[in-house]
């Protein structure tokens, strides 16, 4: 497949010198490059699921009568419920 992509003129001439280095045309570093990048995302996070799914099925655990249990104010107090400092007023 063949694609055109602009980029700034500072990054061509970077790949051009990377790619003179290497004694090797600039299209083909720049693909070796795109194919390192793409190799390193996959080897990070193997089939991992987003971390929101993650979450949810961990709570998926709690009972209801847990999440009941909870302050409603804990986000807006949460120096109260987690030092102890005095409830800010509203």
């Amino acid at each position: 497949m063949n694609l055109n992509v602009e980029i700034p003129d500072r990054l061509a001439e970077a790949l051009k010198t990377r790619a003179d280095e290497r004694g090797i045309r600039t299209s083909s570093y720049a693909s070796q490059v795109i194919e390192r990048d793409l190799r390193s995302m996959e080897e990070q996070s193997p089939n991992e699921a987003p971390i929101w799914e993650v979450v949810t099925d961990l709570m998926n655990d709690v009972p209801d009568e847990v999440f009941e249990r909870l302050p409603s104010d804990a986000a807006s107090q949460v120096d109260h419920y987690i030092y102890g400092l005095p409830k800010r007023s509203s």
